[in-house]
Protein backbone atom coordinates (compact mmCIF):
# COMPACT_ATOMS: atom_id res chain seq x y z
CA UNK A 1 0.00 0.00 0.00
CA UNK A 2 1.38 3.50 -0.80
CA UNK A 3 0.82 6.40 1.05
CA UNK A 4 0.95 10.04 -0.79
CA UNK A 5 2.45 12.62 1.42
CA UNK A 6 1.61 16.30 0.77
CA UNK A 7 3.74 19.55 0.45
CA UNK A 8 2.98 20.29 3.95
CA UNK A 9 5.70 19.70 6.13
CA UNK A 10 7.98 22.05 8.36
CA UNK A 11 11.48 21.00 7.87
CA UNK A 12 13.72 20.95 10.93
CA UNK A 13 16.33 23.88 10.79
CA UNK A 14 20.34 22.73 10.51
CA UNK A 15 22.38 22.23 12.92
CA UNK A 16 25.36 24.46 11.37
CA UNK A 17 23.24 27.60 10.89
CA UNK A 18 21.10 29.91 12.83
CA UNK A 19 18.55 32.65 10.98
CA UNK A 20 18.29 35.69 13.38
CA UNK A 21 16.02 38.56 13.12
CA UNK A 22 17.33 41.51 14.97
CA UNK A 23 13.80 43.72 13.76
CA UNK A 24 11.13 41.54 15.34
CA UNK A 25 8.65 45.28 14.98
CA UNK A 26 8.62 44.07 11.38
CA UNK A 27 5.66 41.65 10.44
CA UNK A 28 6.00 39.53 7.59
CA UNK A 29 2.85 39.40 5.67
CA UNK A 30 1.50 35.81 4.69
CA UNK A 31 2.09 34.97 0.92
CA UNK A 32 5.52 36.64 1.11
CA UNK A 33 8.14 35.34 -1.86
CA UNK A 34 11.50 34.87 -0.45
CA UNK A 35 14.47 36.26 -3.40
CA UNK A 36 17.95 34.70 -2.45
CA UNK A 37 21.34 35.94 -4.26
CA UNK A 38 23.92 33.79 -3.53
CA UNK A 39 27.80 34.20 -4.91
CA UNK A 40 27.85 32.49 -7.78
CA UNK A 41 29.92 32.92 -11.44
CA UNK A 42 28.82 36.68 -12.33
CA UNK A 43 28.25 37.64 -8.78
CA UNK A 44 24.39 37.10 -11.01
CA UNK A 45 23.06 35.82 -6.87
CA UNK A 46 24.67 39.52 -5.24
CA UNK A 47 24.43 42.18 -8.15
CA UNK A 48 20.57 41.22 -8.68
CA UNK A 49 19.84 41.34 -4.53
CA UNK A 50 22.05 44.66 -4.20
CA UNK A 51 20.23 46.12 -6.87
CA UNK A 52 16.81 45.63 -5.83
CA UNK A 53 17.80 46.31 -2.17
CA UNK A 54 19.37 49.83 -3.12
CA UNK A 55 15.70 50.44 -5.20
CA UNK A 56 12.79 48.86 -3.20
CA UNK A 57 11.84 51.87 -1.06
CA UNK A 58 10.37 50.48 1.72
CA UNK A 59 13.14 47.86 2.15
CA UNK A 60 14.46 47.26 5.51
CA UNK A 61 16.94 44.88 6.99
CA UNK A 62 15.41 42.54 8.94
CA UNK A 63 18.08 40.07 10.43
CA UNK A 64 21.08 37.80 9.16
CA UNK A 65 21.66 34.04 8.69
CA UNK A 66 24.85 32.81 10.54
CA UNK A 67 27.08 29.27 9.97
CA UNK A 68 29.73 27.70 11.50
CA UNK A 69 31.18 27.02 7.57
CA UNK A 70 31.04 31.33 6.67
CA UNK A 71 34.74 31.97 6.21
CA UNK A 72 36.69 34.14 7.84
CA UNK A 73 35.59 37.13 5.87
CA UNK A 74 33.87 40.63 7.30
CA UNK A 75 32.22 42.93 4.74
CA UNK A 76 31.57 46.61 5.11
CA UNK A 77 30.24 49.42 3.43
CA UNK A 78 31.47 53.24 3.99
CA UNK A 79 33.15 51.79 6.69
CA UNK A 80 29.95 50.24 8.30
CA UNK A 81 30.33 46.26 9.14
CA UNK A 82 27.60 44.15 7.76
CA UNK A 83 26.89 40.51 8.06
CA UNK A 84 28.05 38.48 4.63
CA UNK A 85 25.12 36.78 4.55
CA UNK A 86 21.97 39.63 5.77
CA UNK A 87 18.08 39.39 4.76
CA UNK A 88 15.50 42.58 3.79
CA UNK A 89 12.20 42.96 3.75
CA UNK A 90 9.37 45.07 1.78
CA UNK A 91 6.15 45.25 3.13
CA UNK A 92 4.63 47.01 0.20
CA UNK A 93 5.98 44.01 -2.41
CA UNK A 94 6.23 41.37 -0.01
CA UNK A 95 9.43 39.97 -0.91
CA UNK A 96 12.15 39.17 1.24
CA UNK A 97 15.85 39.56 -0.09
CA UNK A 98 17.95 36.83 1.02
CA UNK A 99 22.08 38.56 0.08
CA UNK A 100 25.43 35.96 0.46
CA UNK A 101 28.12 37.76 -0.47
CA UNK A 102 30.78 35.17 0.06
CA UNK A 103 30.86 31.58 -0.46
CA UNK A 104 30.60 29.20 2.17
CA UNK A 105 34.28 27.00 3.07
CA UNK A 106 32.66 23.69 1.85
CA UNK A 107 30.18 22.88 -0.46
CA UNK A 108 28.31 20.42 2.10
CA UNK A 109 27.83 23.20 4.21
CA UNK A 110 24.52 24.56 1.92
CA UNK A 111 22.32 21.19 2.92
CA UNK A 112 22.53 22.53 6.02
CA UNK A 113 21.33 26.33 5.35
CA UNK A 114 18.96 25.35 3.13
CA UNK A 115 17.45 23.30 6.21
CA UNK A 116 17.62 26.75 8.17
CA UNK A 117 16.01 28.98 5.39
CA UNK A 118 13.51 26.32 4.30
CA UNK A 119 12.65 26.12 8.19
CA UNK A 120 12.33 30.24 8.78
CA UNK A 121 10.12 30.52 5.73
CA UNK A 122 8.13 28.07 6.41
CA UNK A 123 7.28 29.05 9.70
CA UNK A 124 3.75 30.49 11.08
CA UNK A 125 6.03 33.99 11.61
CA UNK A 126 6.36 33.93 8.20
CA UNK A 127 4.31 31.53 6.13
CA UNK A 128 6.21 32.25 3.14
CA UNK A 129 4.95 31.22 -0.46
CA UNK A 130 7.64 30.72 -3.03
CA UNK A 131 11.59 31.02 -2.85
CA UNK A 132 13.42 32.28 -6.23
CA UNK A 133 16.94 31.89 -7.11
CA UNK A 134 19.33 32.60 -10.18
CA UNK A 135 22.19 30.91 -11.73
CA UNK A 136 24.48 32.14 -14.59
CA UNK A 137 25.64 30.27 -17.11
CA UNK A 138 28.80 30.37 -18.00
CA UNK A 139 30.04 31.46 -21.23
CA UNK A 140 33.78 31.84 -22.11
CA UNK A 141 33.34 34.76 -25.77
CA UNK A 142 31.77 38.05 -25.45
CA UNK A 143 28.20 37.62 -24.90
CA UNK A 144 25.67 40.19 -26.84
CA UNK A 145 22.14 38.74 -25.90
CA UNK A 146 21.45 37.77 -22.15
CA UNK A 147 17.83 35.59 -22.96
CA UNK A 148 16.05 34.20 -19.19
CA UNK A 149 15.59 30.85 -18.64
CA UNK A 150 13.33 29.08 -16.23
CA UNK A 151 13.09 25.85 -14.21
CA UNK A 152 9.90 25.12 -11.92
CA UNK A 153 7.69 22.98 -9.91
CA UNK A 154 5.40 21.84 -12.66
CA UNK A 155 2.60 24.10 -10.44
CA UNK A 156 4.52 27.52 -11.66
CA UNK A 157 5.70 26.48 -15.31
CA UNK A 158 1.99 28.28 -17.05
CA UNK A 159 2.58 31.29 -14.63
CA UNK A 160 6.63 32.25 -16.16
CA UNK A 161 5.90 30.64 -19.25
CA UNK A 162 2.87 33.78 -19.44
CA UNK A 163 5.72 36.13 -18.61
CA UNK A 164 7.44 34.69 -21.88
CA UNK A 165 10.15 33.33 -20.33
CA UNK A 166 11.61 30.25 -21.83
CA UNK A 167 11.93 26.68 -20.19
CA UNK A 168 15.42 25.02 -20.04
CA UNK A 169 14.84 21.75 -21.55
CA UNK A 170 17.37 19.61 -19.82
CA UNK A 171 20.33 19.86 -17.25
CA UNK A 172 21.32 20.25 -13.31
CA UNK A 173 21.85 23.22 -10.76
CA UNK A 174 24.28 22.98 -8.62
CA UNK A 175 25.99 24.64 -5.49
CA UNK A 176 23.39 26.28 -2.53
CA UNK A 177 20.83 27.00 -5.28
CA UNK A 178 20.49 23.57 -6.02
CA UNK A 179 20.14 22.89 -2.04
CA UNK A 180 17.67 25.34 -1.39
CA UNK A 181 15.00 24.08 -4.43
CA UNK A 182 15.72 20.47 -3.36
CA UNK A 183 14.24 21.43 -0.02
CA UNK A 184 11.66 23.14 -1.16
CA UNK A 185 10.35 20.22 -3.67
CA UNK A 186 9.76 18.61 -0.49
CA UNK A 187 7.17 21.41 1.17
CA UNK A 188 4.57 23.37 0.29
CA UNK A 189 6.76 26.28 -0.33
CA UNK A 190 6.82 26.98 -4.31
CA UNK A 191 10.53 27.67 -6.17
CA UNK A 192 12.01 28.29 -9.27
CA UNK A 193 15.42 28.91 -10.82
CA UNK A 194 16.12 32.09 -13.40
CA UNK A 195 19.24 31.65 -15.48
CA UNK A 196 20.65 33.56 -17.86
CA UNK A 197 24.46 33.90 -19.61
CA UNK A 198 27.36 35.10 -17.55
CA UNK A 199 30.73 35.81 -17.62
CA UNK A 200 33.42 34.43 -15.34
CA UNK A 201 33.74 37.83 -14.12
CA UNK A 202 31.04 40.24 -12.55
CA UNK A 203 28.19 40.58 -15.39
CA UNK A 204 26.06 43.65 -14.58
CA UNK A 205 23.88 43.07 -17.93
CA UNK A 206 23.05 39.58 -16.49
CA UNK A 207 21.72 41.28 -13.77
CA UNK A 208 19.93 43.48 -15.83
CA UNK A 209 18.26 40.81 -17.63
CA UNK A 210 16.90 38.99 -15.01
CA UNK A 211 15.44 41.85 -12.67
CA UNK A 212 13.34 42.96 -16.16
CA UNK A 213 11.63 39.61 -15.57
CA UNK A 214 11.23 40.05 -11.78
CA UNK A 215 10.02 43.56 -12.97
CA UNK A 216 7.52 41.57 -15.08
CA UNK A 217 6.45 39.00 -12.50
CA UNK A 218 6.47 41.19 -9.16
CA UNK A 219 5.17 44.43 -10.34
CA UNK A 220 8.16 46.08 -9.51
CA UNK A 221 9.93 49.04 -11.02
CA UNK A 222 13.32 48.86 -10.81
CA UNK A 223 15.84 50.78 -13.32
CA UNK A 224 18.36 48.37 -15.01
CA UNK A 225 20.18 51.26 -16.96
CA UNK A 226 23.37 51.15 -14.54
CA UNK A 227 23.57 47.76 -14.56
CA UNK A 228 23.21 48.09 -18.56
CA UNK A 229 26.02 51.03 -19.12
CA UNK A 230 28.68 48.78 -16.08
CA UNK A 231 28.18 45.98 -18.27
CA UNK A 232 29.02 47.95 -21.69
CA UNK A 233 32.36 49.33 -19.82
CA UNK A 234 33.41 45.58 -19.14
CA UNK A 235 32.54 44.49 -22.60
CA UNK A 236 34.22 47.67 -23.81
CA UNK A 237 37.80 46.59 -21.50
CA UNK A 238 37.62 42.59 -22.74
CA UNK A 239 37.49 43.52 -26.44
CA UNK A 240 40.09 45.98 -26.03
CA UNK A 241 42.47 43.21 -23.95
CA UNK A 242 41.29 41.05 -27.08
CA UNK A 243 42.78 43.66 -29.00
CA UNK A 244 46.30 43.73 -27.19
CA UNK A 245 45.98 40.25 -27.27
CA UNK A 246 46.06 39.41 -30.86
CA UNK A 247 48.20 42.02 -31.84
CA UNK A 248 51.10 40.52 -29.51
CA UNK A 249 50.96 37.58 -31.41
CA UNK A 250 50.71 38.76 -34.68
CA UNK A 251 54.01 40.73 -33.42
CA UNK A 252 55.37 37.58 -31.72
CA UNK A 253 54.76 35.87 -35.28
CA UNK A 254 56.66 38.48 -37.41
CA UNK A 255 59.58 38.08 -35.40
CA UNK A 256 62.83 36.37 -37.41
CA UNK A 257 63.71 32.99 -35.45
CA UNK A 258 66.83 33.44 -33.85
CA UNK A 259 67.28 29.32 -33.51
CA UNK A 260 66.76 29.86 -29.27
CA UNK A 261 63.96 28.53 -27.98
CA UNK A 262 60.84 31.47 -27.81
CA UNK A 263 60.19 32.49 -24.25
CA UNK A 264 56.32 31.79 -23.34
CA UNK A 265 53.96 34.90 -23.04
CA UNK A 266 52.95 34.41 -19.44
CA UNK A 267 51.09 37.47 -18.39
CA UNK A 268 49.47 40.90 -20.44
CA UNK A 269 49.74 44.41 -18.97
CA UNK A 270 47.42 46.96 -19.72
Amino acid sequence: MYVLVKKEYICEKGKKSTLVVMDTSTEIKPGATMILGFAGIGLLGPIVANTLIDQISDIQEIGFITSEYLPPISVFYDGVLKHPFRLYYSPQSNIIVGIAEVPFQVSTAYNDLSKTINNWALSEDIRANEIVIFQGIPQRDIIDDYPVYYAAEKDLVERLESFGIKKVEKGIIVGPEATVLNEALSNRLKAYALFTPVLEIPTPEAGAAIIEILNKIYNLNIDTSKLIEEGKIIKKKMLELAEKAQQYQQAQQQLPDSGQPRKEYTQYYQ
